[in-house]
């Protein structure tokens, strides 16, 4: 009897005991859901609460995140993504095993390990919802600008094109270039990145905002192969940017994605602003960056409209080292373009946009040309 009773009682403490069910992580799931579910179908039905919420709740969640990962020097944004995977992998891993040594406890093992995984949804979705996709329904930055988009004629995006050609022109002239031909990055990039930002803000109150310093992100490569120039990641409120791409892109592009933090979501106003921080800087790079990218979109649009020769006439008038340089930038992206990956993250960043009230999804990017041409048109030809 006696080694009996040891084999029985070694044989219940072999089971593990009960798991509880942790209501607590459900609870605060759905309250998260819920609030981020409310400010998501208010800002889609109400312009005017999308904008009480972008000019009250937003700087308040993106202040407090952009200064608080803006500490650190590295884009935690990209080790969040790396951790996120690896986290999720041995999360599958860990809850299998879990769930395996619950015999007769599984249903209930299960969905306490599926509470943990949940609740890091939930959490996430509210922080994108907060610091990014509400914005995408505000008052468009074009009104508080005093902008008006009308239609343009032919004739007026070829006047647009030749007066962006004239200042990237001059823009080329201005900025240092190393041996091939290629501009020298500034050494204080970052900080000139938030300076250009500070600028645009002293001609535009609305830009007003904190502008942390943009980071570089380590797997450029990848980004690259994803058609990625730059990111703005709404988790922990961070502009990063591609650093193996053309330097002359960089800096345009970080000012496209530190503008988002001023609470302006859209792709086209992004450009636009990052048009006018980088125009405004004071640093030669950045207004060379700048003017290279919208001139960009306006031979792009300009193609659309015209004949092979008047198309030409115009790009015979570009300094030969933007040429030069456009040139360096479509052997850069080219092998990238026949990629899975490329094609792959190009249909679901359009899908994306579309989603989000930017009906013609990537190609939204190309109506920064909208907002260029009225404000040329009302400053009687001139930017």
């Amino acid at each position: 009897m006696k080694t009996a009773f040891k084999s029985n009682t070694a044989f219940i403490k072999s089971y593990p005991p009960r798991p509880k069910i942790n209501k607590l992580r459900w609870v605060i799931s759905l309250i998260l859901v819920l609030i981020s579910a409310a400010v998501l179908i208010a800002s889609r039905s109400s312009t005017a609460f999308a904008d009480w919420f972008g000019f009250n709740i937003y700087p308040i969640f993106s202040g407090i995140g952009s200064r608080l990962w803006g500490i650190f020097p590295f884009s935690v944004g990209e080790l969040f993504v790396i951790l996120f995977v690896l986290g999720t992998l041995t999360g599958l891993v860990s809850l299998i095993l879990y769930i395996k040594h619950r015999r007769g406890q599984r249903i209930r093992a299960f969905f306490n390990g599926l509470s943990w995984v949940i609740l890091a949804a939930a959490v996430l979705f509210f922080l994108v919802t907060l610091n990014c996709l509400a914005g995408y329904n505000r008052t468009p930055f074009s009104r508080y600008s005093g902008l008006t988009l009308t239609e343009y004629t032919a004739e007026e995006l070829r006047g647009l094109t030749l007066t962006l050609i004239e200042k990237a022109n001059k823009a080329a002239g201005e900025v240092e270039l190393n041996s091939d031909g290629r501009p020298v990055k500034p050494e204080d990039f970052n900080r000139l990145a938030c300076e250009s930002m500070e600028k645009a803000a002293e001609k535009y109150e609305v830009l007003k905002a904190y502008y942390p310093q943009p980071k570089a992100v380590q797997a450029s490569g990848v980004m690259s192969s994803f058609n990625l120039a730059g990111i703005y990641f709404p988790v922990t409120v961070e502009a990063n940017y591609n650093n193996a791409m053309p330097v002359s892109s960089q800096g345009a592009t970080a000012c496209h994605e530190l503008s988002h933090l001023s609470g302006f979501i859209r792709e086209d106003e992004a450009n636009y602003i990052a048009f006018i921080a980088c125009r405004e800087s004071d640093s030669p790079y950045f207004r060379y960056s700048g003017y290279l990218d919208a001139l960009t979109y306006a031979l792009n649009a300009y193609r659309t409209v015209s004949t092979d020769s008047e198309y030409y006439e115009l790009t015979a008038l570009i300094d030969p080292v933007i040429l030069s340089e456009y040139a360096y930038r479509n052997e850069y992206w080219s092998p990238y373009r026949k990629k899975v990956t490329y094609k792959v993250a190009s249909t679901v960043n359009d899908a994306y946009l579309k989603a989000n009230n930017q009906t013609d999804g990537t190609k939204s990017y190309g109506r920064v040309v909208d907002l260029m041409l009225a404000e040329w048109k009302a400053n009687g030809g001139k930017l």
